[in-house]
């Protein structure tokens, strides 16, 4: 990648370079015409190229990266003054030349030509050659970003089903099945259903890049329906969601890690656990809560730093510039994760 960048780095080299002495290549071939050579006309001439060249790199790494996509008339505007700006560099460069080269185009009637036709063909050639080099950077950018995306789906897939299609998490729940069956309990059917309905949501819904959030929170609500049959003391665990939320299309198993931590930390043998999941609607897109007082104070494994670390790999490149994450331990003990989306498309 740093040998490509050189490569990329030498060409412009050369390419301005071969732009700022082209005038003068006909000197090579007649050499009794560097008598005529005027200083003025190669100083007007290198101004010309720092300008192009200034205004080629300003569009490529900054003007089209932040207005070209969503804001075009931002875009159009700042290339427009560009070209008023040239016209105006231009305009002075035949104002002040000393040679009164502004008579001589006004006398020839040649003026617009030389001011504004001439320039602006210059202009707009290096202003196409500009746009292109970057929409060819933005598409290439944009595959390395997708199979960025497409691996770190895969791992957090995989991380996901190692933690709730594990044998630890297989035989608490059909343990705690077996004892409502014994129990005759109603909630039995009911629960191997939810079990089920966990198993196939993972084995076959999660394929795509993205699921309908309602099937997200009902995968949810089964996962913590489980998770509160193995509760050793009844508590408060609820998951609200805002009456105004509107479905829409967002990536597999995003929140599911924070649900995974917040029974983790806030349950134990001794207090009644106060677990909340909340999803509101917010402008733009949703906030996902999760509130856990925290009962088990264990030192954080390696494995969840890492699970929390591909989380926010996850939404770094499936939502850049469109999220916020913020984790805080609250001073009356809570445990408190709140993550922002923004989800529609402007």
């Amino acid at each position: 990648m740093i040998g490509r960048f050189f490569r990329k780095f030498y060409l412009h080299i050369v390419i301005w370079t071969i732009l700022l002495f082209l005038p003068f290549i006909t000197y090579l071939y007649q050499p009794d015409k560097i008598a005529d050579f005027k200083p003025y006309s190669a100083l007007s001439h290198l101004a010309n190229i720092i300008f192009l060249a200034s205004n080629f790199y300003l569009l490529c790494y900054y003007v089209a990266p932040k207005y070209f996509f969503g804001r075009q008339k931002t875009f159009k505007l700042l290339i427009f003054l560009g070209f008023i700006a040239y016209v105006a560099l231009n305009y002075a460069i035949v104002y002040f030349n000393p040679n009164g080269e502004l008579t001589h185009f006004t006398k020839e009637n040649i003026l617009f030509v030389r001011l504004v036709i001439g320039p602006g063909i210059i202009y707009s050639l290096c202003m196409i050659t500009s746009s292109m080099i970057f929409l060819y950077d933005e598409q290439a950018r944009q595959k390395e970003l997708n199979k960025q995306i497409a691996l770190e789906k895969t791992k957090a897939e995989l991380t996901i089903l190692k933690l709730q299609i594990s044998p630890h998490f297989l035989f608490n729940t059909l343990n705690n099945i077996r004892w409502l069956i014994r129990k005759q309990s109603p909630d039995s059917e009911s629960t191997i259903i939810k079990l089920s309905e966990i198993l196939r949501y993972i084995l076959y819904e999660v394929d795509g890049p993205q699921v309908e959030l309602f099937k997200e929170i009902e995968h949810m609500r089964n996962f913590i329906v489980l998770q509160t049959l193995r509760l050793p003391i009844a508590g408060n665990v609820n998951l609200k969601i805002e009456n105004d939320l509107k479905n829409r299309m967002i990536p597999p198993l995003l929140f599911i890690h924070f649900v995974e931590n917040a029974f983790k930390y806030g349950v134990d043998s001794k207090t009644a656990p106060e677990i909340t999941f909340e999803f509101v609607e917010i402008t733009g897109g949703i906030a996902f809560t999760s509130r856990n007082r925290i009962l088990v104070y264990n030192e954080p494994r390696a494995s969840e730093g890492i699970g929390l670390t591909n989380v926010r790999r996850r939404l770094q490149l499936l939502y850049p510039n469109r999220h916020n994450l913020s984790i805080q331990s609250t001073d009356d003990g809570y445990f408190k994760v709140i993550l922002k989306l923004t989800t529609d498309e402007d």
